[in-house]
């Protein structure tokens, strides 16, 4: 299901994208895909703490998604930026 709905939000946000181009709007639209992120959710579900989890796994800290999404935001009024994909280096 967790795949499916990453696709799902790939089309929605493609279609408002075309959507809003045919509309003659200057919204735009930017999808950040991040990699995992050291967050509150994996201790959640796995009920480790969290230097449990991520001690074997390679993360993104939450202000590294930020920042990409700033980078997004920051760009001039004719700059489309469609994709930020972010990963941490050794995640597969």
């Amino acid at each position: 299901m967790y795949y499916a709905s990453k696709h799902a939000v790939r089309v929605l946000t493609e279609g408002l994208r075309k959507e809003l181009v045919a509309a003659k709007s200057r919204i735009r639209v930017t999808e950040v895909c991040p990699g995992s992120v050291r967050t509150e959710i994996w201790t959640d579900m796995t009920k480790m703490t969290g230097d449990q989890w991520y001690k074997d796994f390679p993360y993104l800290e939450s202000e590294d998604v930020a920042d990409a999404t700033l980078y997004a935001l920051s760009t001039p009024a004719h700059v489309q930026i469609h994709d930020i994909i972010i990963k941490p280096i050794g995640e597969q």
